[in-house]
């Protein structure tokens, strides 16, 4: 489920370098690559996972409310990062220049589609959850 989603994204998106599914901790749980290679694109989300539970803690505690969409847009490229449930993230890496709302719409119908196969317990709509993570997914810890 999760590689036709990250593929559809790839391919959909001129320009896209790769796509990750993150889990909470940042660790990559699967991705689709093309413009970097998987070492990259791990290196990139591990990165990303660390900025995004600090921007999450920031927000928190400041009563900000929880981010929808964050998007850091350099020189060479663009890196989306959008949430999922339970702390999950969707990520993608986008090589200049960019069509951001095509991106942005495709980003937000993968989440759509994401939630809906993995966490179906949750209102489509829900940006959060306390569930034991998505269905399909065993990330080798017993609890």
């Amino acid at each position: 489920m999760f590689q036709y989603v990250l593929a559809n994204l790839l391919a959909n998106n001129r320009e896209c370098l790769g796509v990750l599914f993150l889990e909470p901790s940042g660790e990559t749980v699967d991705m689709a690559c093309a413009g970097l290679g998987p070492y990259e694109m791990r290196v990139l989300g591990a990165y990303l996972g660390i900025y995004l539970r600090q921007l999450d803690k920031v927000l928190a505690g400041n009563q900000l409310g929880a981010p929808l969409l964050v998007h850091v847009e350099t020189s060479a490229a663009h890196v989306y990062a959008v949430p999922l449930p339970d702390g999950y993230y969707l990520a993608m890496a986008q090589r200049q220049p960019a069509l951001v709302a095509r991106t942005r719409a495709s980003l937000e119908e993968a989440v759509r589609q994401l939630t809906r196969e993995l966490f179906p317990e949750l209102p489509e709509a829900a940006g959060g959850g306390t569930g034991p993570g998505p269905r399909g997914y065993h990330d080798g810890h017993d609890a």
